[in-house]
């Protein structure tokens, strides 16, 4: 798959708005097989991607008017399993939502770019794209870049502005094409991708704006190049989100999941396969309806896991190294995809990747951990999970075996996770995700604090036991009580398997159902939702209205990728 940057000659003019509201109010049948090779045959579903379309159109029509539109669409996304170990290079499962992100756009002279929303509490912004790209360290590394002084200031003066994602975005496009001066544009933003959910939508308005930017200016990029370039819109705002969102968008289809291990600096997706649900499984979509917001002891605990995690295969080369082992196998520990139990047989396998946890502390003090190890990323790290905690919320001392049994085991759960179900082995599936689940798990379902035992005595009795990895949940905690609920509620309704998706501590459980028990599923985990006892358990302030009882629970449907709709 191409990487780099590529231009092509740009389309004829696209059709006035006024042409695609008429066309979307009573789809023809060309229009229609267009709608049905992107949704899928649902007719309910097709009828909710067209009242966003036209509202989207008809909000371009307002502020616009009957001007040349071009319209593109992200959906949101799943990951199925392989929570947590993108940023370490493992293997992910995902699949595109079907609530998604619509851009409606129409070209503009020189480089003013301006946007609306459909929703009036987002305010219209409008930018020059070669305002932002004429700084000096514009010419730099992106990474540099964002980090300069005066875009930090810049985006801090307008902390929590929508515009930032927009501005980001634009010019993370213009930095792929530093020679090429990007024109501007103005347009329309709609979305039904729930905020907050752990369904992407900030990742979906990253890759629909920018490839609207791209085809405005007759230009193309390779999908990884597209990833990357999306994930520096997002970059720009400070968030440091890491690439499987924007791979899902770009890489999913129809009806399908994705099974890869990405790793950002050495990007491929090339390794790619796709597989299918079988028929008899479907996964469901649950809203929690919680928000992240963590503070005191509460962030530092989860803070302190996804630090010792940032480190976990750097201390587990050095471990390799300290065994003895040939420099070929500490190579090749630099991702979590290469450490299959398969990679590793020529070393002891499974086995040995349990004895040389052993050999790593189960919690260790700071000032140890840096005596022990060679990190040369540890003061980096360190600076961006607890740089802003104050002095007394920083922690002395950290877990490490179990964070780092988790990223193993849970990137050997995904890429065992297709085989299962081409295999028609639904159940295994479903015991994967939910094994997943209790890695990130708080509390079990009689409410008492759930602890999984990685003592030395523990992993002695998994070594004893010839236990497979993959049945390791290990410890990464981003669950919250609110999260496990939900999930004991679809097991104990009859899921085959349930986890949370995302970085977790909020928004969306998913559930592996059995085809024709999904209904019945889906009710119980709507009257969970609903009753009075989860708004107080979930910190729910304001209270649900029917239409969102009504959305806490829907089948998933893979649409296209993302992409322009040309009816």
């Amino acid at each position: 798959m191409g990487r780099s940057p590529k231009q092509y000659s740009p389309k004829p003019e696209a059709p006035p708005a006024a042409h695609w509201a008429a066309r979307l109010e009573r789809p023809d049948p060309q229009a229609t097989r267009v709608l049905r090779n992107t949704y899928g045959p649902d007719q309910e579903i097709i009828e909710q991607r067209l009242l966003l379309l036209r509202t989207a159109i008809g909000r371009f029509l307002e502020r616009f008017g009957d001007r040349p539109l071009r319209v593109f669409r992200c959906p949101g996304r799943l990951n199925l399993r392989g929570m947590h170990v993108d940023t370490h290079g493992g293997f992910l499962n995902l699949a595109t939502h079907q609530r998604e992100v619509v851009v409606a756009v129409t070209p503009e002279a020189g480089d003013s770019v301006t946007f609306v929303n459909v929703e009036p509490r987002f305010a219209e912004t409008s930018f020059r794209i070669q305002q932002g790209a004429a700084r000096p360290s514009f010419r730099h590394d992106w990474a540099d870049f964002i980090v300069a002084p005066d875009v930090r200031s810049d985006v801090e003066a307008q902390r929590g502005d929508w515009g930032n994602y927009l501005k980001g975005c634009l010019l993370s496009a213009q930095h792929c094409f530093p020679d090429t001066p990007l024109q501007g544009m103005s347009g329309v933003i709609g979305s039904d991708v729930p905020r907050g959910a752990a369904l992407s939508s900030s990742a979906a308005l990253c890759v629909g704006v920018i490839q609207a930017a791209l085809a405005r200016n007759g230009l193309t990029l390779g999908p990884e190049a597209l990833i990357l370039a999306a994930r520096n819109g997002e970059w720009y705002t400070g968030s440091r989100c890491g690439v499987s969102d924007q791979a899902a968008m770009v890489l999913g289809g129809r009806d399908s999941v994705v099974n890869v291990a990405l790793f950002a600096s050495e990007l491929d997706t090339s390794t790619a396969t796709r597989f299918r649900l079988p028929d008899s499984a479907e996964a469901l979509v649950v809203n929690s309806y919680t928000e992240r917001s963590l503070s005191g002891a509460e962030l530092v605990n989860y803070t302190r896991n996804r630090f010792a995690y940032s480190l976990a295969m750097g201390v587990l080369r050095e471990e390799i190294r300290a065994q003895g082992f040939p420099e070929a196998i500490v190579a090749q520990a630099d991702r979590l995809s290469n450490l299959t139990p398969a990679v590793l047989e020529p070393i002891g396998g499974t086995r040995t990747l349990l004895r040389l946890l052993q050999d790593i502390p189960e919690s260790v003090d700071l000032s140890e951990l840096r005596r022990r190890y060679d990190l040369p990323d540890f003061d980096q790290a360190y600076n961006q999970y607890f740089g802003t905690a104050p002095e007394a919320l920083r922690p002395k001392r950290i877990g490490l075996r179990g964070p780092l049994l988790f990223g193993i085991a849970e990137s050997e759960r995904a890429r065992l996770f297709p085989a299962a179900l081409q295999e028609g082995d639904i159940e295994r599936a479903g015991r994967l995700m939910t094994i997943g689940h209790d890695g990130d798990r708080k509390l079990n379902a009689d409410g008492t604090p759930y602890v999984y035992d990685v003592s030395d005595a523990a992993l002695a009795r998994l070594v004893e036991q010839d236990t497979p990895i993959e049945a390791c949940p290990g410890v990464y905690g981003a669950s919250t009580p609110a999260l496990d609920a939900l999930v004991d509620t679809a097991l104990e309704a009859g899921a085959l398997g349930a986890s949370l998706t995302g970085g977790g501590m909020a928004g969306t459980v998913l559930a592996l159902c059995r085809a024709g028990e999904t209904p019945r599923i889906a009710q119980a985990l709507r009257q969970r939702i609903a009753s009075p006892g989860y708004a107080k358990f979930a910190s729910i302030a304001t209270p649900l209205t029917d239409q969102d009882i009504a959305q806490a629970a829907l089948p998933n449907t893979a649409t296209a990728s993302a992409g322009e709709l040309r009816l």
